[in-house]
């Protein structure tokens, strides 16, 4: 086996006696279950091992020793961090936000010198029986930021966080908590990426605490080399009239799982979950996305598109919970897929579990090629087909990224659609 005991007490030997606790707690689930298979259904349309998958044939990348680094700050941003996997991380803030009260470095140093805004909230959620992911990254977590925003305060520019791995063979298990205390505001955007040729394992973790009154945006933005299996579970919690909107982006990676859940804990709160996917050649994505109203007057907005072409696959499954307390819900879901070959194949199923009657909810999803019309119309004002296709296809993402307000950011996200249709 490539993960055994002794990589979780070399982990738990680096941190607090309760960290250790929910290492071990992990631990004991991981060597309780199995890889997941279609027959068990929140895979029913993933079967890894006919994918190839072999979890034995990764091993944890050694944690870096080393304190974070200085680096400089890049224009358009308010913070950044930058972990390779087993070097030290990269750390820059503006200094006039830190004066503030504002943290941003990696979590090995939190754990240190921010335990206390750690401890609880860090891998504290009990997901880690979920599944032998969630258990292995329970048990192995290390890697990955903290970002803290006190009361009042408004990061003017987006945080970002990268996360590096290149070592053939490593497995990487970051994970980021995002805490944002009542009437503050920030925009966090973490990227993942990993060179072609190169096969790794990212299984990794963000946590987004997002306080009463608070506007906060998080994206995710995966980018990884063609060899690179990625797992990824993001978890946010909003209170009372908070402003939330989170959007993963998934381009790379031989195969990529994004797990993305948010509850709505604090009544009038208002939440707009986006994805955004394009997956060619024999690419497999699978999302899984949970809208969970816990409290009353709150509103959900959900859209994820995708783009599929060559021989790759893509699923995507989504619930809206209401509990019996979230009277006056509105929550909406919608999945919409592109098609542009005969052989990818999408599969979608949106579901609700309503447990109040006064609500208002709806869901629907749809998986269609390229209209015909549009590429002749294209076509016959002398654009190749091929040319055609391009602007369907950014036009088809046009409505997910123009809900983003930071232009820099849309930028970002355009400029890395681009790069994957010349590939």
């Amino acid at each position: 086996m490539a993960f055994d005991r002794q990589d979780v007490e070399g982990l738990s030997a680096r941190g607090p006696g309760w960290l250790a606790e929910r290492r071990n707690e992990a631990w004991g689930f991981f060597e309780k279950l199995e890889l997941p298979r279609e027959k068990d259904e929140p895979w029913r349309y993933t079967d890894l091992p006919r994918l190839g998958f072999e979890l034995d044939a990764y091993a944890p990348v050694a944690p870096s020793d080393g304190a974070p680094r200085p680096v400089d700050l890049p224009e358009g941003r308010s913070g950044l961090v930058v972990e390779s996997a087993g070097e030290p991380a990269q750390r820059a803030l503006d200094p006039a936000l830190e004066s503030k009260g504002v943290i941003l470095t990696d979590l090995a140093t939190a754990l240190v010198e921010h335990v206390d805004l750690l401890e609880p909230r860090l891998l504290a959620d009990g997901h880690a029986s979920d599944s032998i992911f969630s258990a292995l990254h329970g048990a192995l977590a290390w890697g990955g930021s903290f970002l803290y925003v006190p009361r009042g305060v408004t990061v003017p520019l987006p945080v970002e966080s990268v996360q590096r791995i290149g070592m053939p063979g490593g497995a990487a298990f970051p994970h980021t908590v995002v805490v944002v205390e009542e009437d503050a505001e920030v925009v966090f955007l973490e990227r993942f990426t990993s060179p072609d040729g190169s096969a790794a394992l990212v299984n990794g973790g963000l946590d987004v605490f997002a306080g009463a009154r608070s506007r906060v945006r998080a994206v995710a933005l995966q980018e990884h080399g063609d060899q690179t299996w990625h797992f990824h579970a993001q978890r946010s919690t909003t209170g009372q009239d908070t402003s939330f909107q989170s959007l993963v982006v998934t381009l790379g990676g031989r195969f990529s799982r994004s797990v993305v859940e948010t509850a709505l804990r604090g009544e009038h709160g208002s939440v707009e979950m986006l994805g955004l996917y394009f997956a060619a050649e024999g690419q497999h994505f699978d999302f899984r996305t949970l809208q969970d109203h816990v409290a009353a007057a709150c509103t959900s907005d959900l859209l994820y598109k995708g783009a599929l072409k060559d021989r790759s696959r893509t699923v995507y499954s989504g619930l809206i919970r209401v509990n019996e307390s979230a009277s006056k819900t509105d929550a909406y879901q919608a999945n919409r897929n592109l098609v542009l070959s005969d052989e990818a194949k999408a599969d979608s199923k949106p579901e609700l579990e309503i447990l109040n009657n006064d609500v208002r909810c709806t869901h629907g999803s749809t998986v269609g090629q390229i209209d015909d019309e549009q590429l002749f119309y294209l076509q016959a004002r002398g654009i190749s087909r091929h040319a055609a296709e391009r602007l369907i296809v950014k036009g088809f993402f046009e409505d997910v990224i123009g809900r983003l307000t930071n232009a820099e950011l849309r930028g970002l996200l355009v400029e890395a659609i681009e790069r994957k249709l010349e590939a």
